[in-house]
């Protein structure tokens, strides 16, 4: 398991398709992991991120999902967003980006 944390959030690899995200996802922390997760997109064809530690977001985090979520397309993978934090979901509501998600 590999964990990675910086300035208030972490993400730990806890499989090789199963990433987990802790802490506070926002505009001074998201930039910070934005290819923490990204860096795994060429070797998986599934790739899962769970938020379910998250405590705090705002619009960044949607911005780094959106993010993830383009490169995981461009190389063919699957992502699977877990527990997604209710801020998260409204701010992606709000945006018209909620249909769009792969929310599971």
């Amino acid at each position: 398991m590999v964990n990675v944390n910086m300035q208030g959030v972490s993400i730990t690899k806890v499989s090789d398709t199963r990433f987990s995200v802790e802490g506070v996802l926002m505009m001074h922390t998201a930039m910070s992991v934005l290819n923490e997760v990204a860096n795994f997109f060429n070797s998986q064809k599934e790739i899962s991120i769970d938020f379910a530690e998250v405590k705090n977001s705002d619009s960044a985090a949607v911005a780094l999902i959106v993010s993830w979520l383009a490169k995981a397309k461009a190389r063919n993978i699957k992502l699977h967003l877990l527990n997604l934090p209710q801020q998260i979901l409204d701010i992606a509501k709000a945006s018209d980006l909620l249909e769009i998600l792969p929310i599971d």
